[in-house]
């Protein structure tokens, strides 16, 4: 009993090295070598024939979990994640401040790296103190009143809805539950293959087709990989440039989140990497993007400062302008007329923040 008992874990292990061994599970082993891997296998008496037929189906069930998702199957994904989670928490009844959020997020979307989803982004405001947000495949995001409640300015907003947006956008979801999915396919076979009681068996199976709904309780608890997340503050970062947000708000926001004391929002902090870690990370991107944001300042002003040069030039025939309006004057115009246009903007972000965080 005991030599059986050993032969089985050798045929368990061989056959979880089998399937985890990335040419076997891609889509371009052929079944020549497999055949021959089974062939040998039989001879050298690791597998019964009955085993062999398992690894060949086991082989082709990878070859199928691991092709690419199309949007359709990616949509119907995100829809049933959307379920699940709003099966958990009810969604916040304030049109105004969905209308609001998802203004912002729609803008952030249109500079993401997916900005064109066929079904749109669609971002949900769920009712619930706890500090949680779900980055759904298919453009679903949901977040919590909790989570919004730590965000000081429409900045701040805006870096917290870039970096769940991206989550979605780079396809972070799909990959987490490919991945999930692969583990369930090896516990099943290696189940079959040892033998396991139907009873185990069943409970497998059982678990292979809860997939989607562990997946929420996955990235609930455990959020995404470390990588996943870094990725998604850079992402993050490109957007809020892109949209003329404050990359800076991006820190503040995790500054808030290392700083606070309530349980509820160190949950939420848990599922991400070391705060020092992201934050060092993101101070590297932000000093890129400020000197191309300077050099692009620079540019616009030597521009507009030649373009008022040739006009001066037309109309009194001199090449250069009038001693009281030098180049450097020219160029602090520029600076004066930058400022004037900007300052506007900035105000009206702060006063249409103001009056939504009122029904946060």
């Amino acid at each position: 009993m005991h030599r059986v008992a050993v032969r089985s874990r050798i045929v368990a292990v061989s056959l979880a090295v089998f399937l985890a061994a990335s040419p076997f599970v891609s889509c371009t082993v052929s079944p020549e070598a497999l055949q021959l891997f089974l062939n040998q296998a039989l001879l050298q008496g690791m597998i019964t024939p009955e085993q062999a037929r398992l690894i060949r189906e086991a082989a082709l069930s990878f070859q199928n979990e691991s092709r690419p998702f199309t949007y359709e199957e990616e949509y119907a994904i995100g829809r049933v994640v959307a379920a699940a989670v709003l099966s958990q928490y009810p969604v916040y009844n304030q049109p105004e401040l969905t209308a609001y959020v998802n203004k912002i997020g729609q803008g952030l979307a249109f500079f993401s790296a997916r900005p064109l989803l066929p079904q749109g982004y669609h971002i949900l405001i769920l009712d619930s103190e706890e500090a949680h947000a779900f980055a759904a495949p298919g453009g679903f995001v949901l977040i919590t009143r909790g989570l919004l409640k730590l965000t000081t300015s429409e900045d701040m907003l805006a870096a917290l809805l870039a970096h769940e947006i991206s989550h979605s956008a780079l396809g972070h979801g799909l990959v987490s539950l490919a991945s999930y999915r692969m583990g369930d396919l090896a516990m099943y076979y290696a189940a079959l293959s040892t033998q396991q009681a139907n009873a185990d068996n069943k409970e497998t199976a059982a678990l292979l087709s809860a997939a989607v709904h562990d997946f929420v309780s996955l990235i609930s608890v455990q959020g995404y990989s470390q990588a996943m997340e870094f990725e998604a503050d850079a992402e993050a970062m490109r957007m809020l440039y892109e949209t003329g947000y404050r990359n800076a708000a991006l820190e503040d926001f995790i500054h808030m989140l290392a700083g606070s004391q309530d349980e509820r929002i160190q949950q939420y902090s848990v599922q991400h990497p070391l705060p020092a870690e992201r934050l060092t990370r993101i101070s590297v991107i932000g000093q890129q993007y400020a000197q191309a944001a300077a050099r692009a300042v620079r540019l616009q002003r030597s521009r507009k400062a030649a373009s008022l040069l040739r006009v001066e030039s037309e109309s009194t025939g001199i090449g250069y302008p009038a001693a009281e309006r030098s180049v450097f004057g020219l160029e602090a115009e520029t600076g004066s007329s930058e400022a004037m246009r900007v300052a506007p903007l900035e105000l009206i972000r702060r006063e249409r923040f103001g009056a939504m965080r009122r029904l946060f």
